[in-house]
């Protein structure tokens, strides 16, 4: 039921037509199957160990604001997507932390909810219903940029880039960009 459930909801925009074909479950099929083994790289059942990866932590935080968004406007595809972007980055992962894995089921619940019940009482232990849980909410300090593409354009074509601190003044980016010796050819005296 979850497979058919998550394929309906994958298929594209609920307000265009798309052909249905029975052939294609069998890829939500196996994303849930992926979903269900990644238990097995979890670090402790038991207790959350304190271990930081800032950028699954910053990856999740991303998926979190994104599909609360892609539900709010029933963008269920692209919601469905980002959740499969997590799993590839989670699978890369020698351990999981339960929390993450937590998190991760939550967000699949709106769209596999028997097997989301399932993995959360069974696997992770609760006695509480998954349902029942608060909706997860995504820290904005873990999703900032830290830096950004700064793209040079002169007369209208761009000329150059590099890479600049997010917060960076219009005064201290038109001196980085001055110095740049790809940046002087173009400009020369002018």
């Amino acid at each position: 039921a979850d497979s058919l459930r998550l394929y309906e909801m994958f298929m594209g925009p609920f307000d265009q037509p798309i052909p249905w074909s029975s052939k294609n479950i069998i890829g939500a099929k196996r994303f849930l199957e992926r979903v269900y083994s990644l238990s097995l790289k979890i670090k402790n059942k038991i207790s959350n160990l304190k271990t930081e990866n800032s950028k699954l932590e910053k990856i999740i935080h991303k998926t979190i604001k994104k599909i609360t968004e892609d539900i709010e406007n029933f963008h269920f595809n692209t919601a469905i997507s980002s959740l499969m972007i997590l799993l590839n980055e989670m699978e890369k992962e020698d351990s999981l932390e339960t929390k993450n894995y937590e998190l991760l089921i939550k967000l699949l619940s709106p769209f596999a909810p028997h097997m989301s019940e399932e993995i959360w009482q069974e696997i992770l232990g609760h006695k509480t219903s998954i349902h029942l849980e608060k909706w997860p909410v995504f820290d904005e300090e873990k999703i900032k940029e830290k830096t950004f593409k700064l793209v040079i354009q002169v007369d209208g074509k761009t000329r150059d880039f590099f890479e600049a601190e997010s917060g960076i003044s219009e005064y201290e980016a038109k001196d980085l960009t001055l110095k740049r010796a790809n940046v002087k050819k173009w400009v020369g005296d002018k």
